[in-house]
């Protein structure tokens, strides 16, 4: 006999929620009842219930249809006398005597874990906190970086304009342009959170043209993070000089993507926050919307 095998279940209860086993009726009255169940919320991804059904195959096969409207995920065996359908339902709100009942995926609650990740990347020379504060003394900080960068690039050619004792820095920058170093590694945090839903929730809403950053006050308080995570965020530096000019230490949103968990018919949903000073005149800051 064939296997049948599909995504999504639901059957409806029509007998007492307290009686074992539970006997279920599907179209036509054709009846099948529950032989067990299995709960299971160790793996990290969130609640999900394994029911085990036995009754004629076209009462598990009429079933199927109910089954996949609740958002479950189901296989009919028919190999066997009896022929048996295991389904498996996911979500918080999941009522385990009776699993078909209509819900709302928006009032769903989803199960989370949060991340928090150090990253390595590549950052220009001139933006060394001990360089920043050398070419704000200059007469103009841009003229500095103009000067010094031009220099790397034909040293001889292009002589700094200001007195080595005073710009001891410059001098050194140059010499490390000219022989094709221009950044320095340096590491930056990201937040994660990773939560699971059940499958009638589905992928998350277009994200906009133009992202915004937000404070981590204002980012906690949107999100509702848990006070764990508020405490580990990392606060802005005191030195000004590690702040650019018109930016902003701040969080952006670098990643939010889905991923469907075959095996237990989950959403999972992983959102990414990069801390950073991040550049106004690109993303707006805290918007009321």
């Amino acid at each position: 006999m064939p296997t049948v095998k599909t995504n999504l279940v639901t059957p409806v209860n029509i007998g007492p929620e307290t009686l074992s086993p539970v006997s279920y009726s599907s179209v036509g009255g054709l009846a099948y009842i529950e032989v067990g169940r299995q709960y299971n919320n160790g793996d990290g991804t969130g609640r999900y219930i394994t029911y085990k059904y036995r009754g004629s195959k076209d009462a598990l096969r009429a079933a199927s249809l109910d089954w996949v409207n609740a958002g479950g995920k189901y296989t009919i065996n028919e190999d066997g006398p009896y022929p048996e359908a295991t389904v498996t339902y996911a979500g918080s709100q999941l009522d385990p005597n009776n699993p078909t009942a209509i819900q709302d995926p928006f009032q769903e609650e989803p199960v989370s874990r949060f991340e928090f990740r150090t990253e390595y990347i590549e950052a220009s020379l001139f933006e060394l906190p001990y360089v920043r504060a050398e070419a704000k003394k200059y007469v103009d900080e841009k003229e500095y970086f103009a000067a010094v960068k031009a220099a790397g690039d034909d040293p001889k050619n292009n002589k700094l304009p200001m007195p080595q004792n005073l710009f001891p820095l410059a001098y050194e920058l140059v010499k490390r342009l000219s022989r094709g170093q221009d950044s320095f590694q340096t590491s930056r945090v990201s937040l994660t959170r990773i939560s699971s839903y059940s499958a009638k929730n589905g992928l998350p809403a277009t994200p906009p043209i133009i992202s915004s950053v937000y404070t981590g006050e204002v980012l906690a308080a949107r999100n509702g993070f848990p006070d764990a995570v508020r405490t580990m965020m990392p606060r802005a530096p005191i030195d000004p000089n590690l702040t650019p000019d018109n930016t902003v230490w701040s969080w952006l949103k670098t990643n939010d993507s889905t991923s469907l968990l075959i095996k237990t018919n989950q959403v999972e949903r992983n959102e990414t926050w990069t801390f950073a000073a991040w550049d106004l005149f690109a993303y707006p800051l805290n918007p009321i919307t």
